[in-house]
């Protein structure tokens, strides 16, 4: 994969995120006037799972592959795997890691100006803040974002763990 990168030459992105909330997050980031490149959004994760032959087959040269993933796990084997695996089947991609440092909640409230996760929904607790912002429409999830002044320069940004080191920083060529 030392094909050197100049642009989206066919304008596909794939996001392969860990889990619905992830899902709601990119999806609200694409709605105009939007904050990422447009793509197709899977719930994949690829830290536990290999993505499949069949999948990988489907990706088109020139895409950015995106891979959004907590860090709060310091096990990488099915990551580093699923990286070789896009080199090995797919022609000329773009792997964009968009690391949550630790996860999706302290990753929101570095970039925000809320002291815990649970205000963006106004949910009782921890526990309860994912089903609840994954309940949010994608428009009202956007709504809430922007209300609490998500910033994309501190987003996906922050240095992370050892384990997670080979993962290069560039979440700057999905940001819009």
């Amino acid at each position: 994969m030392n094909w050197k990168w100049g642009g989206p030459m066919n304008n596909k992105c794939i996001y392969y995120v860990e889990g619905e909330c992830e899902e709601q997050l990119i999806n609200a980031l694409k709605l105009t006037p939007s904050k990422l490149i447009p793509g197709k959004v899977r719930v994949y994760n690829v830290i536990q799972k290999l993505i499949p032959k069949s999948q990988l087959l489907m990706i088109q040269p020139g895409t950015m592959v995106t891979f959004v993933f907590d860090t709060d796990v310091p096990v990488t084997e099915f990551l580093q795997k699923n990286i070789a695996l896009l080199g090995k089947y797919c022609g000329r991609v773009k792997i964009v890691y968009l690391p949550q440092v630790l996860n999706l909640e302290d990753e929101l409230v570095r970039c925000s100006d809320v002291r815990a996760a649970e205000e963006l929904t106004k949910s009782k607790g921890r526990k309860n803040f994912k089903a609840d912002f994954c309940r949010l429409k994608v428009q009202e999830c956007r709504n809430t974002l922007e209300r609490h002044h998500l910033s994309m320069k501190r987003l996906w940004v922050t240095k992370v763990p050892e384990a997670f080191s080979f993962a290069k920083y560039n979440a700057d060529l999905i940001k819009q």
